[in-house]
C-alpha cells in the first residue's frame, strides 16, 4: 500500500506567533511526527556517497535547477500572487547561493481544487494532485501550495524514494509560508529553503539526536532535537559545539536561518549527481572533478536524441533491481554493466526493442558489492547509469 509517512521528510513547527495561532491554545497545536528512513537506508545512502567520491572519484554536480509552482486554491483562498512566487526563488537563491545551486522560476499553473487545498495530507489525495499536475519530475523541481492543516508546515520526498521520473517527487507546502505570507514566523521563504534541503537529500540536524552518525553530516554539532524560536546558546548533545539553530535544516524560525555548512553542501553536490542526475539541464550545468570510467561511457546525463536512461530503481539494490529507459525509435539496443576499472562485467540486454518504455532486470548474482556503470547503446549513442550493489 501506498504511504507518505515510509519516505515522508516533514518539516512541522509548533506554532508560536499569535498572528497566526491566537486562537489555538498552545497545547492544542499539531505536531507531525517526521518518520526518517531506516539506518539500513541512510547508511546504504552514505556509502553510496562514499564510493562514488573515494572509489569512482566522479565529480559533483551543480547549476541552475527548473521550479515550477503549482498554486492549489479553494474558493479563492490560497491564490498567492505572482509577486510572493517570484519572492521565494529570490529567497532560494539567497539561501543556496554558496551551495553551488541556483534556481529559475519554470513556470506556474493554478488549480481550483478544495480537495487537494484541504486534504493533501491524505496520501491518495497527495497522489491524485501530483499524478494530475506534475511537470516532467526528472528534469523539473515540482512545488505545490496547500493549506495542509494541523500546522504543518510542507513535507518533501528524499532523492532515493522514487526513480528521479517518478510524479510523488516535489514539495508540497503551506501557501501561508511564501515571503510575505500570513504564517509568521514561518513567512520568510524558509520552509521551502528546508524543504528543498531534503529534496536533495539532507537530513534534519537533530537526526538521530546524540547519537552518531546524526545527521551524516560532520560539520553540524549534533542535536538532541529541534530547536524553535532562535535560542542563542542552546546546546542538548555533550559533544562539542551549540546546537545548530541557524542551520536551514533545523526547525528555528525563518529570521533565524542562515547557513548550509560545507559538508552539507557537499553531500547535496553528490547526491544530485548520484539520484537526481536529469534535474539540472545541460545548459544549466556544471560537472566537477573527473568523468568515471570514460572508456566504457560516452555520457553521463543520461539523455541522448534517441533514448531516455532513467536508471535503476531501487539503487542502491541488495538481490535485484531494473534499468528503465525510453526509446524514441525502434532499434537494436545494448545494456552493458562495468565495474569502476571499466572492464564489462556483464551483458544484460543485446536485442531488437521497439519504441517506447523499457525495463530491464539486473540480478546481483555473482557480482561483488561495489559501484556499477550500466551504459544503453541505441541508435549510435551511449548513455550511462550508476548502480550500487549492497553487501
Amino acid at each position: 500500500m501506498f504511504h507518505r509517512l515510509a519516505v515522508l521528510a516533514a518539516f512541522c513547527l509548533t506554532v508560536a506567533a499569535p498572528t497566526w495561532a491566537a486562537q489555538v491554545p498552545l497545547d492544542d497545536v499539531t505536531r507531525c511526527a517526521t518518520v526518517d528512513q531506516s539506518r539500513q537506508q541512510t547508511d546504504a545512502v552514505q556509502d553510496a556517497i562514499s564510493y562514488y567520491k573515494n572509489v569512482i572519484h566522479g565529480g559533483p554536480r551543480v547549476g541552475t535547477i527548473n521550479v515550477f509552482f503549482h498554486i492549489i486554491t479553494c474558493k479563492g483562498e490560497g491564490n498567492v500572487p505572482q509577486s510572493q512566487i517570484d519572492a521565494q526563488i529570490r529567497e532560494l537563491n539567497n539561501a543556496y547561493r554558496l551551495t553551488g545551486f541556483s534556481f529559475r522560476l519554470a513556470g506556474v499553473d493554478r488549480t481550483e481544487n478544495c480537495q487537494y487545498f484541504n486534504n493533501a495530507t491524505s496520501p491518495g489525495t497527495e497522489k491524485a494532485m501530483k499524478q494530475q499536475l506534475a511537470i516532467d519530475p526528472a528534469h523539473t523541481f515540482n512545488v505545490y501550495s496547500v493549506k495542509p492543516g494541523h500546522y504543518l508546515l510542507g513535507w518533501a520526498y528524499f532523492p532515493q524514494s522514487f526513480p528521479e521520473d517518478n510524479f510523488m517527487h516535489g514539495v508540497v507546502m503551506h501557501y501561508g509560508t511564501f515571503p510575505g505570507g500570513y504564517a509568521a514566523p514561518y513567512n520568510l521563504g524558509g520552509t521551502l529553503d528546508h524543504e528543498a534541503g531534503h529534496y536533495l537529500g539532507l537530513y534534519h540536524t537533530f537526526q538521530g539526536g546524540c547519537v552518531d552518525p546524526g545527521d551524516y553530516i560532520a560539520d553540524t554539532p549534533f542535536e538532541a532535537s529541534p530547536a524553535f524560536g532562535c535560542p542563542a546558546g542552546r546546546n542538548t548533545c555533550t559533544q562539542p559545539g551549540d546546537d545548530p539553530i541557524h542551520n536551514y535544516m533545523d526547525y528555528t524560525d525563518d529570521a533565524c536561518y542562515s547557513e548550509f555548512t560545507n559538508d552539507q553542501t557537499d553531500r547535496m553536490q553528490y547526491i544530485t549527481a548520484i539520484y537526481r542526475p536529469s534535474l539540472i539541464p545541460a545548459s544549466h550545468l556544471v560537472i566537477g572533478g573527473d568523468a568515471p570510467a570514460q572508456s566504457a561511457i560516452a555520457r553521463t546525463d543520461g539523455v541522448g536524441a534517441g533514448v531516455s536512461f532513467r536508471g535503476a530503481f531501487p539503487n542502491p539494490f541488495a538481490k535485484e533491481t531494473a534499468l528503465h529507459f525510453t526509446l524514441a525509435r525502434e532499434g537494436q539496443v545494448s545494456l552493458r554493466l562495468y565495474n569502476v576499472a571499466g572492464q564489462l562485467v556483464a551483458t544484460l540486454a543485446d536485442r531488437h526493442m521497439s519504441a517506447g518504455e523499457q525495463t530491464v532486470a539486473l540480478r546481483a548474482s555473482t557480482l561483488a558489492p561495489g559501484m556499477y556503470f550500466a551504459t544503453l547503446r541505441h541508435d549510435g549513442e551511449s548513455v550511462s547509469r550508476s548502480v550500487v550493489l549492497l553487501p
